[in-house]
């Protein structure tokens, strides 16, 4: 392919992209259909599947820039820095990224799952995993964190805490995302029982 070919390519699912996303934040994932977005975007229903083979794959885009987002936040933490500093990236990127999409929260949170679920080596290469992995390692091996389970499994164990914190969040009502994504930091580092 030519350079100009994929330059187009790449634009063209931008486009369905940003209008998809458009549509999503006015009526809700669910009102919107493949033929809302194609007609919207002005293109043909195949070109639609070209780039995003169903609805939920623009979900996985989101989802996707997102990680790429928080990963970048992580590595601008120098290993060696107490374990907080890379939880506060994590969440400080999850804010940033999640804020203003809290009405797709649950719908992308279903198709995380049910991705895991269905493809185990994706969630064994997963960017946030491995970013984050290493700055827990970091923290076991300085004696910031116990020993007893794995790093890896400790900052699976985070995430998923940071999980269940958006879902509880995306109902509203709930505090400042930042409140609860740094509550979850305080219950990771600290526990929730009284001493």
């Amino acid at each position: 392919m030519t350079t100009r070919r994929v330059a187009q390519k790449q634009a063209t699912r931008e486009h369905l992209y940003d209008q998809a996303m458009r549509l999503f934040a006015a009526r809700g994932y669910e009102a919107v259909s493949v033929e809302d977005i194609v007609r919207e975007a002005g293109v043909a229903r195949g070109t639609f599947y070209v780039h995003f083979p169903r609805k939920e794959d623009v979900l996985i885009e989101l989802i996707r820039r997102s990680d790429k987002h928080i990963v970048a936040k992580i590595a601008a933490v120098k290993r060696g820095k107490p374990l907080r500093a890379a939880l506060r990236a994590a969440t400080d990127g999850f804010a940033e990224g999640w804020r203003d999409q809290r009405h797709l929260l649950p719908h992308a949170g279903a198709v995380a799952l049910r991705r895991i679920a269905e493809v185990q080596a994706e969630r064994d290469a997963e960017p946030l995993r491995l970013a984050l992995a290493p700055h827990v390692g970091a923290a076991v091996a300085s004696g910031e964190l116990r020993k007893g389970l794995p790093p890896q499994m400790l900052a699976d164990i985070f995430l998923l805490d940071v999980f269940a914190a958006l879902m509880a969040w995306a109902v509203p009502g709930q505090p400042a995302l930042e409140v609860v994504l740094g509550g979850v930091i305080d219950l990771f580092l600290d526990g929730a029982a009284r001493r």
